[in-house]
């Protein structure tokens, strides 16, 4: 018989997973457009929410460090150097053994 806790926990990281993978190609998708004036983001609604939100909580972890952190999270329309690695937070662990 499978735990019912195991199984939620396994079912919360696939999910994750699936939303580290889908933000993972929108940011791929967008420094791949850069022929479109504009941010492209901001077309689709759902993901610029979600996209947005991950610069919200990476400027929540790191503003007493580095105050601009959401404006260069959302620089250059999602595409910085920064984005990626508030993104990085998101990618689940793998435990080692």
């Amino acid at each position: 018989m499978i735990n019912p806790k195991l199984l939620v926990l396994f079912l919360d990281a696939v999910l994750v997973m699936e939303c580290i993978s889908f933000l993972h190609n929108a940011w791929m998708f967008t420094t791949s457009t850069t022929s479109k004036p504009g941010c492209s983001i901001y077309n689709d609604e759902q993901l610029h929410i979600i996209m947005d939100r991950v610069c919200e909580i990476c400027h929540e972890m790191y503003s007493h460090q580095y105050p601009n952190t959401r404006a260069d999270c959302r620089s250059d329309c999602f595409r910085s150097k920064h984005f990626q690695s508030c993104l990085e937070h998101f990618r689940p662990m793998i435990p080692y053994g």
